[in-house]
């Protein structure tokens, strides 16, 4: 059962995959917010504190290694899961993604099952622990 407070924050500057991955997850059950590039993704998760954020890594303006590094220094954001989602998921890549304080990394076209069930391990009933211990 999905905790239907739950939030997604996409953040990725094309729009068809944003609009792809919204239609997707508020078909299972998750409230969606949308940003189109690193900054103003920042931006949404000061204003919303999404309980979860799919990052693209290739973005105008700030990329999404950046957007992460940045969401991490501040303490409201310094647990909330971060997958990171990239068409150039190679080694070094998801190892600066993971360096910045992602918590996933998700090569591109993704793996919608996998995508949900990190999703839903995270966001379902039973791990709502998750914020506390994933800085531990």
């Amino acid at each position: 059962m999905i905790n239907p407070s739950s939030t997604i924050l996409i953040v990725d500057d094309y729009q068809d995959n944003r609009m792809l991955l919204a239609t997707w997850l508020r078909a299972k059950g998750y409230r969606v917010i949308e940003a189109s590039d690193g900054k103003e993704g920042v931006l949404q998760a000061n204003r919303s504190n999404p309980d979860l954020i799919l990052m693209d890594l290739a973005m105008p303006e700030l990329d999404g290694i950046e957007a992460t590094r940045q969401l991490r220094q501040r303490r409201a954001h310094s647990r909330t899961p971060i997958f990171a989602i990239s068409a150039y998921a190679t080694h070094d890549v998801k190892d600066d993604a993971l360096a910045a304080g992602c918590n996933e990394v998700f090569a591109k076209p993704i793996d919608l099952t996998s995508l949900l069930g990190k999703i839903q391990s995270i966001l379902g009933p039973h791990n709502s622990n998750y914020r506390a211990a994933a800085g531990t």
